[in-house]
Parts: structure tokens; sequence; C-alpha cells
């Protein structure tokens, strides 16, 4: 048993290294990134020999996100702090405490729709995932892991988005496409069950 949790863990900090390696690279290299993830399926089949099909891939899942998040860790602690640059003075004081103003509002409400436009897309989603998987005969233990592994990277896709979107009118256009086609699935699949 120690043996095959030893290995998904070696298999996880290998896979997590090849895709950290393919990311350094100045080019797209196919190979790594196809043995990174190789790697990562072969951790998650090696937990599943751990604690059966139901909860070992989960535990395999979480294993490879705790140890992604302490490499992260690891990289930011080793990373140099940069010092700010001072600001360049300006001549025109009040139009730029009116930029200063804007720029904040701006912020604050990219900031209100990631957390509660992004968080509500994301998790209609996710629901929208998961009761079309049920409805499609998915086993529940896989379906509940899947849908718990995919609802982070909904909403850190949607986060992204909504952050580096200048448009207004494309964000809100992605954002109810989002919820009107996972409102579909939603209520179609509760029709099969």
């Amino acid at each position: 048993m120690v043996l095959w949790q030893l290995s998904g863990l070696v298999l996880s900090a290998a896979g997590l290294f090849a895709l950290h390696r393919a990311w350094q690279a100045k080019q797209r290299h196919w190979g790594l990134i196809g043995l990174g993830w190789a790697l990562l399926l072969g951790s998650v089949l090696v937990w599943g020999r751990t604690s059966g099909v139901d909860k070992g891939p989960a535990l395999g899942l979480i294993s490879i996100t705790i140890m992604a998040m302490l490499a992260i860790f690891v990289a930011a602690m080793r990373t140099p702090v940069k010092q700010r640059r001072q600001a360049r003075v300006r001549n025109g004081m009040a139009d730029t405490q009116t930029r200063v103003r804007h720029s904040a509002a701006a912020n604050v409400a990219s900031i209100l729709a990631i957390v509660i436009f992004g968080l509500a897309a994301s998790v209609a989603a996710c629901t929208a995932l998961f009761m079309g998987n049920r409805a499609l005969g998915m086993e529940h233990t896989a379906n509940l892991s899947l849908t718990m592994f995919a609802f982070p990277l909904a909403w850190a896709g949607l986060a992204t988005y909504i952050g580096y979107s200048s448009s207004i009118r494309t964000r809100a256009t992605v954002l109810t496409g989002v919820l009107a086609l996972s409102s579909v699935i939603i209520f179609s699949s509760m029709q099969v069950t």
C-alpha cells in the first residue's frame, strides 16, 4: 500500500516537473507536455490502486493539487522581491486624481464581477456538468470528483477572461451565454431523471 502511495507521489512530482519544464521552454515542446500529462494520469491510476476506483482518483487529484501548490509556494519564496519604481510626477494634479478614481472604480467593478458573476457562472457550469453526467449515467463518485476538479478551473478561466477583457459587452455576453447554456443543460437533465 505504501509503495503505491509513494509511486503516486513520485509520478505526480515528475508530471508537474515535466509540465513546468515545458512551460519554461522558449518554444512549445509537445513531447514534454504529453509526458507531463501522462505522468499525472499515471499518478491518478496508481492512487486508484490504493483506495479503490472511487476514492483513489480523488486522492490522486488532491495529492497533485497539494504538490503543485507546494511547488508554487517554494518558487514564490525563492523569487527575489522587485523594487517598485517611482511614479512619474505629472503637472495636471486634478486630472490625475480623476483618472485614479476612475481606475479604482473600474478595478472594484472588475473584482466584483469576478467574485459575483464569475462565481455564479462557474457554479452554474459545474452544476450543469454534474447534472449532465448524472443523466448520462456516470458513476456518482467519479462525477463528483470531476465536478470538484472542474470548478476551480472554470472559475479561474472566467476570472482571467473577465479581468483581461476590455469590452464590457463581450464580458456580459460570455457570462450570459455560460449561464443560459448551463440552465438549459440543468433543466433538460432534470427532465431525464
